[in-house]
């Protein structure tokens, strides 16, 4: 009667083991920190240093497109003075004390024509001992306005403003490499999360092959009081105790490390409480459509908008450096309105009524000779242009060689999951009855540790292969350049 009891407990010890292992982790002591995999994406995306640090990219980015644009900003400028002079005169009746001062003001501004403006006032007084001076002291006040227009180097708005474009484009392939460096981020938070996932998955299987270790060496101990076995037959079991004790701590050491790989892409501040992960992999299949992913990669993963990006700046540096190697002619003109009189109310009054008038107009020119600097920066824009043209296939090569890739990984998880299902199963079969024939005395105590090791190894690679299936989606995902932060089921 006690030895169909325990026949029965053996049958049901297995299978009850496996189902609180299928279940998925065992729920972590109050010191651990629950984490569900949609916590972790989302903590990474807004502590994660790397992504920080691409995040400043932008901002310099930002800074390059004010600078460029900075061309066109209005510029004041003003100057104030006084002078004296004290000299021999030469001539009778020349000036042996000058006194001169002087106040103007101008403001400057560059149009996306090329065009350049300034509008400058300027104010003076006028004091000397000279003899014959009409007015002494004099005022004057003066109007003027300039302009220059360049006609061959810097002719034109698109060249004026291709400054602006190239780090506008900088501006935008900067933001999409943020977005890229957040999907890669998303996808090695969930390879970092399913890998902490199998750690404590696998440690519950280290943990029953050493039950069941242990509990044959009891079976052995007894049968060998009753003198059904011989006391040799004690050896195998208590070293193979001993062999997967020694498995059991180096699955623990499996879920340090996992904890740490994760806690670094997460930035934790709390490196004492390990996680203690929410999530069990789910095995519903997915259906692939290997054309419509590899569409929708080349449609939207960020780092080819970037590439994209650059190739317009690069396209629009190339432009710039074309145009310097022109010489420079600008057109130039002035026109000024000033007034002459004893006081700074005449003076004023005079540049109104009774103004004295001057003009100009010309042309300079400005041609290097040898133009090196000119040249040599054509000769790294056109390597810049078709560099930024080269990048771009290749990054659509590897993206086309990763689609087909993840899908194939996907594709064969989904059969591996089959697979070592079965092969759990047939093994726990196995085990089962390698344990009847043990306790009816027809196995020894080898078959069965055999028996329970193939079971072992067959349940974790199960638990594996679960786990490479969900990260094989992360890396689809990650291959489209998305965010998820749960795995799609179709």
């Amino acid at each position: 009667m006690i030895r169909n009891y325990r026949s029965f407990l053996n049958k049901a010890y297995i299978p009850l083991a496996v189902m609180l292992i299928m279940s998925g982790p065992v729920h972590a002591a109050e010191s651990s920190y629950q984490l569900t995999m949609k916590d972790a994406v989302e903590q990474a995306l807004q502590n994660n240093l790397n992504l920080k640090l691409e995040q400043e990219n932008t901002n310099i980015a930002q800074g390059a497109v004010d600078i460029a644009g900075s061309r066109f900003d209005k510029l004041l400028t003003a100057e104030a003075g006084y002078n004296s002079e004290e000299s021999t005169p030469l001539v009778i009746g020349s000036a042996e004390q000058e006194d001169t001062t002087a106040l103007s003001a101008a403001l400057q501004k560059r149009f996306t024509t090329g065009t350049e403006v300034q509008v400058g006032i300027a104010n003076s007084r006028y004091d000397t001992d000279a003899k014959g001076m009409l007015l002494n002291p004099s005022y004057g006040n003066s109007v003027s306005l300039g302009l220059t227009q360049p006609v061959l180097r810097g002719w034109g708005r698109d060249i004026q403003t291709a400054s602006i474009t190239a780090a506008e484009n900088e501006l935008q392939a900067s933001t999409f490499q943020v977005d890229s460096t957040a999907a890669n981020l998303a996808a090695q938070v969930k390879l970092g999360y399913w890998e902490l996932v199998f750690a404590w998955q696998d440690i519950e299987v280290k943990k029953l092959s050493v039950t069941l270790a242990k509990k044959l060496l009891e079976e052995t101990e007894a049968k060998i009081s009753a003198g059904k076995l011989a006391e040799i037959e004690l050896y195998q079991p208590q070293s193979e105790v001993a062999r997967r004790e020694e498995d059991l701590i180096a699955a623990e050491r499996a879920i340090g490390v996992a904890d740490d790989e994760l806690k670094l892409l997460l930035n934790s501040n709390d490196w004492i409480t390990p996680f203690k992960p929410v999530d069990t992999p789910d095995k519903t299949p997915v259906t692939l459509d290997p054309q419509e992913i590899l569409a929708d990669a080349l449609t939207n993963r960020p780092d080819l908008k970037a590439a994209e990006m650059n190739i317009n700046a690069a396209r629009f540096r190339e432009k710039i450096a074309v145009d310097d190697l022109r010489p420079s002619l600008d057109l130039v003109g002035s026109v000024g309105f000033g007034g002459t009189d004893d006081g700074y109310g005449s003076a004023f009054e005079s540049t109104v009524d009774d103004t004295d008038t001057t003009w100009q107009v010309g042309l300079n020119l400005s041609l290097p000779i040898d133009n090196s600097a000119a040249k040599g920066s054509l000769q790294q824009a056109r390597a810049s242009y078709s560099r930024a043209r080269t990048t771009a296939q290749l990054l659509k090569l590897e993206i086309t060689k990763g689609v087909r890739g993840a899908v194939r990984d996907v594709q064969l998880a989904i059969k591996a999951m089959e697979a070592t299902a079965k092969t759990s199963f047939a093994t726990r079969k196995r085990l089962e009855a390698e344990q009847a024939k043990f306790d009816a005395g027809r196995s020894t105590t080898l078959d069965v540790l055999i028996a329970q090791e193939a079971y072992s190894q067959a349940l974790s690679q199960e638990k594996r292969t679960d786990i490479r299936y969900e990260q094989a989606l992360a890396e689809l995902d990650r291959i489209q350049g998305k965010i998820s932060f749960i795995s799609k089921r179709i």
